[in-house]
């Protein structure tokens, strides 16, 4: 298969979505974790109370990031995971939330790795972290945009022309899901271990913030009630899990 460089891309963007698209997931964990272990959360202004509002919006875009993931998943099965480790398609999705945006689930990682790095609230994150999701994203993106036009050619293309790249286009929406029915037991199935991932990353965050500020208040209550809210995660991952494994939840 011929490859060609997408116009707005280049070809080291294209190579470096193929490196990330194959080593995405140690890649994305692993930066997440070293800006971790090297920065600490700030409490802006000395106030707690802002600190929560910081906490509440960074929460906000990860539930909106997710909401975005489920709404694509539960209108539109999709193999995903490439072949191999490689970027790869039978070909084109174009229904569901694809009629709105080229790329909901990318830009539903996107918003959740944001929202988790709000939490935190670090000026180094802000600085390294949120451009280099950006680039990794918008690099796969490009990898993907290669293999498409490759493959589908025309029809790619037309899809490319009419369909934004990143921003769902809300007045395509209707036309999208029309006739298409949501596929709850698909979501469940598919997207129990990204909201356990991302969940029990924010609560973690959560309760190291609370430590980090025990001199602005007791972080007794808020780190209890953290606890069990992992712990109730930790069971519903198993759950689900069981079930699936089982065969006794299908999509």
């Amino acid at each position: 298969m011929d490859t060609v460089p997408p116009p707005n891309g280049g070809v080291f963007l294209v190579r470096s979505g193929h490196f990330f698209f194959k080593y995405r997931d140690a890649i994305l964990p692993g930066v997440l974790l070293m800006l971790l272990v090297f920065t600490r959360p700030t409490l802006p202004l000395d106030s707690y109370a802002l600190d929560a509002v910081l906490d509440g919006l960074g929460l906000l875009l990860a539930c909106g990031g997710q909401a975005l993931r489920i709404g694509t998943i539960g209108y539109t099965h999709i193999v995903r995971g490439g072949k191999g480790r490689r970027v790869y398609t039978e070909g084109l999705v174009t229904s569901g939330l694809f009629a709105t945006s080229r790329n909901p689930l990318y830009l539903g990682n996107l918003l959740i790795d944001a929202g988790l790095l709000v939490v935190w609230n670090n000026q180094w994150v802000y600085v390294v972290g949120l451009p280099f999701f950006v680039f990794l994203y918008r690099a796969i993106v490009a990898a993907e945009e290669e293999f498409l036009r490759a493959k589908l050619g025309f029809a790619f293309e037309r899809y490319r022309h009419d369909v934004r790249r990143w921003i769902p286009d809300p007045r395509r929406l209707r036309r999208g899901v029309a006739g298409m029915s949501f596929n709850w037991r698909r979501v469940v199935l598919t997207e129990y271990g990204t909201i356990a991932a991302w969940t029990l990353t924010a609560s973690a965050f959560l309760i190291f913030e609370a430590l980090e500020f025990a001199s602005f208040a007791d972080p007794k209550v808020e780190i209890m009630r953290l606890v069990v809210l992992m712990i109730t995660i930790i069971f519903l991952w198993a759950l689900i899990r069981w079930l699936k494994l089982s065969r006794r939840l299908r999509a």
